[in-house]
């Protein structure tokens, strides 16, 4: 009974710490990266992020890797179905608890950065607009690169792009798409008319590679990567495989693909866009991409990554580094009437998925 009781009181708690911490929220937005994948985990991890949801203020934004390995099937494929039900199982328990759903390309998405890549993000463009829910969208949609404005409140706007489309090396020009941006020069344009227009605003500028990472991604490994580089493939092998552990960096660093940081360009990536939205001193960078939860903040730039749906690699500490964990978990992020935004980390522990790290940014007033 005493057993009993202590569980009911920890409940009691609990709830009413969620209803202070809600207290006062104007919106809040749920950041989920990588959640592609259904297992057990993943499942829990969506139905404790969809339990965050606030009625009528609350948008979740899924921010690329929506479904591995290659996105959503082709029609008539022998992974359709399968597929489907990956995307299902993400925006479902959101959208029954009212929240908008936003889905961000990643690079598994495109085909894995394969030739099918544009085919297979039409399709799951087509999957999303099929379900005739207004409050469930691609962004940007069927192939076009954006950037998309996502109005969410007076105070608050997402800007999300498709980062892999500037990286894709392959046809990605989509005819019937109508897009409003069809080159680099024509985004960066975009941006900056943006930057502009909302330029006293909170910009949260969403895509699924990051512009800063302690993670793989961004060229950093540590010692585990380098005895069981296994386990970047499945985190259960634990095989030593020293010298071939250390090689692997050293090609991975010296042979860039588009998916890392390092390479040419992802480099003029980050450069255009960044000085699309110089000036702008409510930015933040969210992204997904490496797997796992970051928050790095230098002088002049925020960068969370919420890479943690439903797979898990190492985060490296860094001198920017304020919180970076190798866990599944994700990202709350609430607006207050003061234009104050806090980020909530969420990540999976013994005792089950509990908070792990917050960051109150106060709104910057522009100089004129």
């Amino acid at each position: 009974m005493k057993k009993l009781l202590n569980l009911l009181l920890l409940l009691l708690l609990s709830i009413g710490s969620q209803a202070q911490d809600s207290a006062g929220v104007v919106s809040r937005i749920i950041f989920i990266g990588d959640a592609g994948e259904i297992d057990r985990k993943q499942s829990q991890m969506i139905s404790h992020a969809a339990s965050q949801v606030l009625q009528g203020k609350t948008t979740a934004v899924f921010l690329g890797d929506n479904i591995y390995p290659k996105g959503l099937g082709l029609p008539g494929s022998p992974e359709e179905i399968e597929t489907k039900e990956i995307l299902r199982s993400q925006f479902g328990p959101m959208r029954k608890q009212g929240a908008k759903v936003y889905f961000i390309p990643g690079n598994h998405d495109w085909d894995k950065s394969g030739e099918q890549g544009l085919e297979r993000i039409v399709a799951q463009t087509n999957f999303l607009q099929q379900q005739q829910d207004a409050d469930l969208h691609m962004v940007p949609a069927n192939g076009c690169p954006g950037p998309v404005l996502l109005n969410i409140n007076a105070n608050l706007s997402i800007v999300a792009f498709d980062s892999e489309w500037w990286l894709f090396k392959h046809h990605k020009a989509s005819g019937e798409a109508n897009c409003d941006c069809n080159s680099k020069e024509e985004i960066i344009s975009k941006m900056k008319q943006l930057a502009a227009s909302n330029r006293d605003q909170i910009i949260l500028l969403a895509a699924h590679h990051p512009f800063q990472t302690y993670g793989a991604h961004g060229g950093h490994f540590n010692l585990m990567q380098h005895l069981f580089p296994l386990r970047d493939v499945n985190k259960n092998l634990y095989i030593p495989l020293p010298i071939v552990g250390s090689i692997y960096p050293l090609i991975r660093n010296t042979i860039v693909n588009r998916q890392d940081i390092k390479n040419k360009h992802y480099k003029e990536m980050i450069r255009s866009v960044d000085a699309a939205f110089s000036g702008i001193p409510n930015l933040i960078h969210v992204a997904g991409h490496d797997h796992g939860l970051q928050f790095i903040k230098r002088a002049d730039q925020i960068q969370i990554v919420s890479g943690a749906g439903t797979k898990t690699s190492q985060v490296v500490k860094g001198k920017h580094l304020l919180y970076g964990k190798a866990t599944q978990g994700y990202v709350v992020a609430d607006l207050f009437s003061d234009k104050s935004i806090s980020f909530r980390f969420y990540e999976e522990q013994a005792s089950g998925i509990r908070e792990s790290f917050k960051f109150v940014k106060h709104y910057t007033v522009l100089q004129d």
